[in-house]
């Protein structure tokens, strides 16, 4: 009986093996002419940055830099803020200083190739940010995400270990993580891939920025999220491009947030 089990298993095995055959299915791209636009304006006084690209043709593509555009953004009906192409050649448009006022309506108008482009969003009031979380992790942390406040909200954390005996030679003693709380529910946000946490040591630096999110920006970051983080899980959308506020011909989003933030440093937890 044994022998016989034992017999099974092996052709059940070897027919598995012999099922098993590489398929390179070509990738169909479609050149649609689209204009890819990223940019968020904040309330931090500073040059803020609009990035123009032409989108992937190829899985893992590279970004082809869209330059030589004239972009301009309105605020209101009170200025124009005319953006400089910084470097040249690289697609990163930048304005001069200036702080998105809440409760403004900002407009940004992209002139390429005889082609007009435009979006248009405003503020909304950032929530405080909560304490921060994070739990040890045999001699190193990790950083815990937890639902806070009423309204949808991102927090950016960059951190930094650059100045620590932890920090080897060579190595990328930085990294940033994202975490997003769309107060949506969603299926395959819920039953999303697990991820390995990331990992840092006691006295890392850690910067945190809250952003506000627009209903509009909402949406984007909700179908965004469901084609990159939340894909893989057991209840997949099916595949297509984010929503956008662009004008047609144009695809991304251009958002504008009220932000807080702070700095901790990571002290040693039992």
């Amino acid at each position: 009986m044994e022998m016989k089990i034992r017999n099974l298993l092996l052709i059940f095995f070897c027919v598995l093996a012999a099922c098993e055959e590489r398929l390179d299915i070509p990738l169909l791209s479609e050149d649609k002419d689209l204009l890819a636009v990223e940019g968020v304006l904040t309330n931090e006084n500073i040059s803020h940055t609009i990035t123009l690209t032409f989108p992937y043709k190829m899985m893992n593509g590279k970004a082809v830099p869209v330059s030589g555009a004239v972009v301009q953004i309105l605020e209101g009906n009170s200025a124009t803020y005319t953006l400089t192409e910084a470097p040249a050649g690289s697609g990163q448009y930048v304005t001069p200083k200036f702080r998105a006022v809440f409760g403004t309506t900002y407009t940004l108008w992209i002139q390429y190739q005889g082609k007009e482009y435009f979006a248009q969003d405003s503020s909304v009031p950032v929530e405080p940010l909560p304490a921060l979380d994070y739990y040890k992790v045999n001699d190193q942390y990790s950083l815990a995400f937890n639902e806070s406040g009423q309204n949808a909200s991102y927090i950016d954390h960059r951190i930094d270990w650059t100045t620590t005996a932890d920090c080897l030679p060579g190595n990328t003693c930085e990294g940033r993580i994202v975490f997003y709380d769309l107060k949506t529910i969603d299926v395959n946000e819920i039953y999303k891939p697990g991820k390995t946490d990331f990992l840092f040591p006691v006295n890392s630096i850690i910067i945190r920025k809250k952003y506000s999110v627009s209903s509009a920006y909402r949406t984007f970051l909700r179908s965004m999220l469901s084609e990159t983080e939340w894909r893989g899980g057991l209840f997949d959308v099916e595949r297509a491009n984010a929503t956008t506020n662009l004008s047609s011909g144009a695809i991304g989003f251009f958002a504008v947030t009220s932000v807080v933030s702070d700095t901790t440093l990571v002290v040693e937890k039992p």
